[in-house]
């Protein structure tokens, strides 16, 4: 069962997942972020990097909770991290609400850390000037298995923490189904790897649903814990401090992926020896982990940590002689043929990068650099369209002759009133033979800026008008939209200039007709006057009917 799910609703195409994973264990594929499982090494960056929750990790609260109601017996085996990540005091408070939840018992994983800090301590003396890397981190070991084989050799051959203490419960309890508690989401692969240890592992994010869901909370006060030196653990250098150090040996620490991958550089160039290097995935080691229950004051979760631990006391656990530790850990390293130098070209080609200046590695898609993008997208990893720099220049391309194809004039205005774009019939219009030119230019250059301004400010952000431009001899008619999301304003004209013009002169008939009518009138009642006495209401007639054919020749003309 998938340890990382993706909640495709959720997924809105930032590639955040993809630039914070180290490994690039992270495909895009119709638009959709999916975790390669077989490459994913479980640091959980791509959960703490995603703005919309679109990676989640499975639940195994079920599982448990079926376990333990089918009458087996539970046993939490708590990491050592907890005290950084809950309120309490000590270990007796964090158990007792674990009881609660129906567990049969809860111990503390720093007692396998005590087992396994024990042998480290032996293999530094049995391989005295040799390189020694800790394999308490099952990320930091997976991440040594899949990507840097030539390290591997250097890595202790040591059951983690958690497999070692999961061992010696159930040498304890063989009937016990042991759970382990953290703030690690590589420990559920790590109980997948190793079926004989750990039963199940949960997070501190499950485990405060669960509390939650169940309404437990912690006891305000808890019994008094003896300093025990194995529970400096969970933070950097930590496994340094359990540790007895022997003379002549350098012991360094190191923690966040970035830099372990660094330093497993220089190891795999045969830069370091006579060193133990402990190493830690997690910014902070273990109390910097993705799930620990929330975000967490590095500083202040340190100093609980190493109070908890007994601060510079050399006290330790007294535990029987352990189990067996040691593991094997092989080899797994996918070796691909990668693309040929064609092959990569080609690929830059279709993203539009056509000469060495074209490719601006800006990170943008997830990869650190075009070519390596131009790789994931040979592999099948990453889409073409992952691209920014080439989709805005494909989509203003589109768009910039879609806009010059179109009959209208178009202006576009910023709200600082200055030009963005204008198309070509703008130019035709306006009598510019070089219309790019005046893009960042006053828009008063050529139209009304109070227009821009109406639109910009009213509360519709459109209106339509009809104007005359003198100095263009054009009649325009206009309409303005103006976006808010984007602040631009856009002014479309149509030059209705010759239909103007071609109206003006059939006015200019009809008023014509209009005159002689007038003249008409005029004669006639010349003429109606010298006969009225022999004629009496025809002259009356006659003007009403000629003033009414005036009107409707004149009345014909307005509305055309």
């Amino acid at each position: 069962m998938e340890i990382l799910k993706l909640k495709k609703a959720n997924c809105k195409n930032c590639y955040k997942c993809v630039r914070g994973c180290p490994v690039k264990a992270i495909e895009v594929k119709n638009h959709q972020a999916q975790v390669i499982l077989q490459d994913c090494i479980y640091c959980g960056n791509c959960i703490l990097v995603c703005p919309q929750q679109a990676k989640v990790v499975r639940s195994d609260i079920q599982a448990v909770e079926s376990a333990i109601a089918g009458g087996k017996t539970v046993v939490a085996s708590v990491a050592p991290a907890f005290i950084a990540s809950y309120p309490v005091d000590g270990f007796d408070a964090f158990a007792q609400a674990l009881r609660a939840l129906g567990f049969a018992g809860a111990r503390e994983a720093a007692e396998g850390a005590y087992l396994v800090k024990s042998r480290y301590e032996q293999l530094v003396r049995e391989r005295r000037g040799q390189l020694l890397i800790s394999s308490c981190c099952p990320t930091v070991v997976k991440l040594i298995q899949t990507r840097f084989p030539k390290a591997l050799r250097h890595l202790a051959p040591v059951l983690s923490p958690m497999q070692a203490h999961a061992k010696l419960l159930k040498t304890q309890d063989p009937d016990a189904v042991v759970v382990f508690i953290g703030p690690c989401i590589s420990k559920k692969d790590e109980c997948e790897q190793f079926p004989d240890g750990a039963d199940y592992a949960l997070t501190f994010d499950e485990l405060n649903d669960w509390m939650q869901a169940r309404g437990i909370s912690f006891p305000s006060r808890s019994a008094e814990s003896a300093p025990r030196r194995s529970r400096f653990f969970p933070e950097s250098g930590g496994i340094l401090k359990s540790m007895e150090q022997e003379n002549g040996c350098h012991y360094l620490a190191v923690d966040g992926l970035q830099n372990c991958m660094e330093v497993l550089e220089e190891i795999g160039k045969g830069r370091l020896s006579d060193c133990f290097v402990e190493m830690s995935a997690c910014s902070g080691s273990c109390i910097g982990g993705p799930c620990a229950g929330g975000k967490k004051e590095a500083l202040a979760s340190r100093i609980r940590v190493e109070a908890f631990a007994g601060g510079g006391r050399t006290d330790d656990f007294d535990l029987p002689d352990s189990p067996a530790l040691e593991k094997s850990i092989p080899d797994l390293e996918v070796i691909c043929i990668p693309p040929s130098e064609q092959e990569i070209t080609a690929i830059l080609q279709k993203m539009g990068k056509h000469r060495p200046e074209d490719e601006l590695n800006c990170g943008t898609c997830g990869y650190a650099t075009c070519r390596e993008k131009a790789a994931a997208v040979h592999f099948g990893r990453a889409e073409i369209s992952m691209c920014l720099p080439y989709m805005k220049e494909r989509a203003e391309s589109v768009s910039l002759q879609v806009i010059d194809a179109v009959p209208s004039a178009i202006v576009t205005v910023n709200t600082d009133l200055t030009i963005q774009e204008l198309n070509r019939a703008a130019g035709a219009v306006f009598g510019l033979l070089r219309p790019q030119e005046l893009i960042g230019a006053p828009v008063s250059r050529i139209l009304n800026e109070f227009d821009f301004v109406k639109a910009i400010t009213s509360e519709s952000g459109r209106f339509s008008q009809k104007v005359f431009l003198p100095e263009y001899q054009k009649y325009l008619e206009q309409e303005f939209l103006y976006d808010k999301g984007i602040g631009i304003c856009i002014c479309i004209m149509k030059d209705v200039t010759e239909a103007e013009l071609e109206n003006e002169k059939i006015m200019d008939v009809k008023l014509s007709a209009a005159r002689i009518t007038d003249e008409i009138i005029e004669k006639q009642l010349r003429t109606v006057h010298e006969i009225a006495s022999l004629l009496g209401e025809t002259a009356a007639e006659t003007q009403v009917a000629l003033t009414d054919l005036k009107e409707a020749i004149l009345l014909e003309g307005h509305r055309k």
